[in-house]
């Protein structure tokens, strides 16, 4: 005889007060020049090698291109010297291919070694994410298994330390996870990078857009706050839908159609205005974070759920 499973699904509730203030952000949405505006402490960056502005092709605005050759911006210092000794970067990515080879997106190092890393994150192994954090006199390494990442699409990645843990959020899902301890190192003579190290090592080749540094661990909800912001500038938020027996009801609206989305981003179901008409059966959802993107007359919305 078969059981029955349960599921249990919530949704995550994401208000504008969790999100908190980065203490470096660099909107990359510049048009010329070689300048990356940082929009906060002053903190700007230095096009170097031939990065190219790409305005209106940013996750939202504007982006920043570069060629895995030899372009990359150089950032100040960016030291967390105050608070708590914790330590968050965000950003999004677009790349051009995935290979083998070490891609960075975002580093403060003072060497070429892993102990040189005061903090970096790095594309590796094709399409696994490594964050390196010092701590103390050591550097910890946290390595994602390989992920579905794609050329030509754009992906939120999240390095966050807490003072406890280190963890890597890819599209609001936690990838990785590891113990460290200590407040976050810092070297005043030692620039920040984008898209290579300082020295123009293992450069990236693709897209970067909208990179912010916290001096906190940023949790689960607050990641995926970021991530929500902007999926669309004019998001309307209709009567929450409710949750029953495994099954999704939705607010009464004209819906034309719906995409049910992976933490990866990737489309796991559609679902037609006929679909959108009854309740959504969730049983077949593998755990994990989903987003339930509906589109209507005029209107479209987006609502994070949490399968388990």
């Amino acid at each position: 005889m078969n059981t029955p499973t349960t599921l249990a699904a919530t949704f995550l509730v994401i208000t504008a007060s969790a999100q908190p203030t980065p203490r470096f952000h660099w909107p990359l949405d510049g048009t010329n020049g070689t300048v990356a505006q940082e929009v906060i402490a002053g903190q700007n960056g230095a096009l170097q090698g031939g990065p190219i502005w790409a305005p209106g092709q940013g996750h939202h605005g504007g982006a920043c291109r570069f060629d895995g050759v030899d372009d990359r911006i150089l950032l100040p210092p960016c030291d967390m010297t105050t608070g708590t000794g914790e330590f968050s970067l965000s950003l999004w990515v677009r790349p051009d291919f995935v290979t083998g080879m070490d891609r960075t997106l975002l580093a403060k190092t003072v060497g070429t070694s892993a102990q040189d890393h005061i903090w970096s994150m790095t594309f590796v192994g094709a399409s696994a994410l490594r964050f390196r954090l010092r701590t103390g006199p050591t550097t910890t390494e946290l390595t994602t298994a390989p992920s579905s990442v794609f050329t030509g699409a754009w992906y939120h990645i999240v390095g966050s330390y807490d003072g406890a843990m280190m963890r890597i959020y890819l599209n609001g899902a936690l990838m990785a996870e590891t113990a460290a301890a200590g407040a976050l190192g810092f070297h005043p003579q030692a620039p920040a990078s984008m898209a290579a190290t300082s020295t123009g090592s293992a450069p990236f080749s693709g897209w970067i857009d909208d990179v912010r540094l916290y001096d906190q661990g940023l949790s689960q909800s607050e990641v995926i706050a970021i991530l929500l912001e902007q999926l669309t500038t004019d998001v309307q938020r209709t009567p929450s839908p409710t949750l029953s027996e495994g099954r999704l009801l939705l607010p009464d609206h004209q819906w034309s159609n719906g995409r049910l989305l992976d933490g990866m981003g990737r489309t796991v179901r559609t679902m037609s205005a006929a679909d959108l008409t009854r309740p959504i059966d969730l049983h077949d959802m593998a755990p994990g974070l989903y987003l339930v993107c509906l589109q209507g007359t005029a209107q479209h919305t987006t609502w994070p759920i949490m399968v388990r």
